[in-house]
């Protein structure tokens, strides 16, 4: 990999590293860079597949880097930057200075295109859904770092009918259901909902980017005590769910 990472470097040095998004966003990626190498060695796949999840990880937010220098923000409702990557790396050719071989470029193309998805697009290869999944599970797991250490988290008020329902029947928060500040702790904590595979919940415990996630969460008084049983609750489903997989 460290080829790929060379032209990776090589790519983003083209943008201003004074921008910490750029930063930001950069650090993001050598994280899940690693963490889908875990995941994908974890879930004991052939050398082949290891290299494939951990190439995806590299690439999977390259249209970051061209959304923070345009707008200043990461905020999809101004580029799709999944939809940008898979552009840059598929019409633009860019993903022949990654990987000359073009036969996994259908993996790649669907896997970075749904990293970002409410739901991953119905597809029936079940080798392009796991790398989809491997995907969406190394992001989120470090995406819990990166809200602790660079957003302001709070839980002042009570979570939108919608939004507690959706939580409690162990489903992802919607964006167009998000209303106040409880809502988006929700939709946050609500990613654990939509962690693929036991063994990505068992690197996220290892990382204890969730318990620091949660620990920069500053709870009104008020509801401190409703808060706590929402958090009780994704510990409990983290738990059980490595439970059940022991059992097996």
């Amino acid at each position: 990999m460290l080829e790929e990472k060379k032209a990776f470097d090589t790519y983003v040095n083209g943008f201003d590293f004074n921008n910490n998004l750029i930063k930001l966003k950069y650090y993001h990626t050598l994280m899940v860079t690693n963490i889908s190498n875990i995941i994908a060695s974890n879930l004991k796949l052939d050398k082949e597949d290891v290299y494939l999840a951990t190439l995806i990880g590299l690439l999977h937010d390259i249209g970051r880097f061209e959304e923070a220098k345009k707008f200043n923000t990461f905020k999809d409702t101004k580029m799709d930057h999944a939809m940008y990557g898979s552009k840059l790396l598929f019409k633009d050719n860019l993903i022949r200075n990654f990987i000359k071989d073009n036969k996994y470029d259908e993996i790649i193309k669907f896997a970075i295109e749904n990293h970002n998805k409410y739901k991953i697009e119905e597809c029936s290869d079940k080798k392009m859904l796991m790398f989809a999944k491997i995907i969406r599970d190394a992001d989120k797991i470090d995406i819990f770092r990166v809200i602790a250490e660079n957003n302001k988290n709070i839980f002042d008020c009570t979570p939108s009918k919608k939004v507690l329902e959706d939580f409690n029947n162990n489903m992802c928060i919607n964006k167009k259901d998000i209303k106040n500040n409880a809502d988006i702790i929700m939709s946050r904590l609500g990613f654990i909902y939509d962690i693929n595979y036991v063994e990505s919940l068992k690197v996220l415990k290892n990382t204890k980017n969730l318990d620091e996630f949660i620990d920069s969460i500053i709870v009104d008084e008020k509801y401190k005590e409703q808060y706590k049983q929402l958090k009780n609750k994704i510990y409990n489903y983290i738990d059980e769910r490595i439970e059940q997989d022991y059992v097996r």
